[in-house]
């Protein structure tokens, strides 16, 4: 054999050794690879769980995975990774806000309370809605409403 072709036949040999390893034992599908990027969630978060708060966002924003995540512009597929989505810093930010107010605010109410979650001010709107309180009327027995003039005025 020329040492050319025994050179060709030892990368080729290495290239399908590597590729069926990759495919996992005995046609299983290959194992997904973590998460990676991870900067506003635990590091140690396995992909299903991910997954299942990723879908957790997307209904209490009303939004798809390209909302916040970028597309890979050579494969137009979704690149979770990248952090080309300024929304995605965005998001970041109210991940690490909402887990504030469940540790260190809501945790110390006494009777407990429902946490908070993106759905809470989101309501499954991309942007929350702007809140309108309901309009007030008189008091019982008389005086003005809450945040009327005070009582000689």
């Amino acid at each position: 054999m020329t040492r050319i072709f025994r050179s060709s036949l030892v990368v080729l040999s290495v290239a399908l050794s590597g590729s069926c390893l990759a495919a996992g034992p005995a046609g299983q599908a290959p194992a997904r690879p973590g998460p990676t990027n991870i900067k506003a969630l635990p590091k140690d978060i396995t992909s299903a769980d991910l997954i299942k708060l990723m879908r957790q966002y997307e209904g209490d924003l009303g939004v798809q995975c390209g909302f916040c995540h970028a597309q890979d512009p050579t494969t137009k597929r979704t690149d979770f990774a990248s952090d080309a989505n300024p929304k995605k810093d965005t998001a970041r930010i109210m991940i690490r806000m909402t887990a504030d107010i469940n540790t260190k605010y809501l945790a110390s109410v006494p009777d407990g309370a429902d946490p908070v979650t993106c759905g809470t001010c989101h309501q499954g709107q991309s942007h929350p809605p702007a809140f309108t309180p309901k309009p007030r009327g008189p008091r019982p027995g008389g005086g003005p409403p809450p945040g009327g003039p005070p009582p000689g005025n």
